[in-house]
């Protein structure tokens, strides 16, 4: 049973795309290099800062270290400044977080965005929303699943109990080595085609549907009501049997035992449909 949902945060919970691509590109622009578009950042984020600024610089830069360092100084400062500029949860996210609160599930935050920028937005975005936050903490980055096992100790639940949602490949093997269920989300950054070859066991295109995957719905509920409800009647019937055999009455034996073969026959029928 699903205890936990673990959220990535950028392309998951929140479209940061804009503001992530502004800071990155101040930061070329001081050093004099090359600008990228915005789109295509959404193939450069997901694998933590450093690896953010390597894939944002030209080849020749990214092979030196004081090159590199300087452009996460100046990313990291833009970013400070800018990181709520144009950042928005997407539609349907702030509706699902209370969904599951409601339904007492616990929520979490894993992330490769370093943890101080991660704390700040997600209190900003969603206060008082999640049980537990981990972003990037020196050079662990997912898909080392530390960041997974770290909130699922904060929560007290084993692997098995969680539920990792992301929109990356990244995300499906972090989930996979950590040892929880995964749901890719296509809204996100990167798409249904890398989340199905990544092999992720679940794929949504809208988060409502976040719901059918980590809650028991009304008809799994009704059906177990149903089932129990049927179990008491034979039990009745069962005894109808004994009483009936212990008086001498055939009608009574005849009817305990037909009566719930054929509400046995018809709960499988119901079963099956459900």
């Amino acid at each position: 049973m699903i205890k936990a949902i673990i959220f990535d945060l950028d392309g998951t919970l929140l479209d940061s795309i804009t503001d992530l691509a502004n800071a990155s590109n101040a930061a070329l622009r001081t050093l004099g290099y090359p600008e990228h578009e915005v789109e295509a950042y959404k193939q450069f984020v997901g694998d933590g800062r450093h690896n953010l600024i390597l894939r944002m610089l030209p080849d020749s830069a990214a092979k030196e270290e004081s090159i590199v360092a300087k452009a996460e100084a100046l990313f990291d400062q833009a970013y400070h400044d800018h990181m709520l500029d144009c950042t928005i949860p997407y539609p349907g996210i702030p509706e699902l977080l209370d969904l599951l609160r409601k339904e007492k599930l616990k929520l979490a935050v894993v992330s490769n965005k370093p943890d101080e920028f991660v704390q700040r937005i997600v209190e900003d975005y969603f206060p008082g929303v999640f049980d537990a936050v981990c972003g990037q903490i020196g050079s662990v980055v997912k898909p080392d699943p530390a960041g997974v096992h770290k909130v699922l100790s904060v929560l007290g639940l084993k692997p098995y109990e969680a539920l990792y949602v992301g929109d990356s490949a990244v995300d499906v093997m972090t989930a996979r080595n950590a040892g929880t269920d995964c749901c890719g989300v296509t809204w996100g950054f990167r798409g249904r085609r890398e989340l199905r070859v990544a092999g992720a066991p679940h794929i949504i295109d809208a988060p409502f549907e976040l719901s059918a995957i980590a809650l028991p719905s009304s008809t799994s509920k009704a059906v177990r009501i149903f089932s129990l409800f049927v179990v008491a009647v034979m039990v009745l019937c069962l005894v109808g049997v004994i009483y009936s055999l212990a008086t001498g009455n055939v009608a009574g034996v005849t009817a305990g035992i037909v009566f719930p073969v054929l509400l046995g026959f018809a709960a499988t029928r119901i079963i099956k449909k459900k």
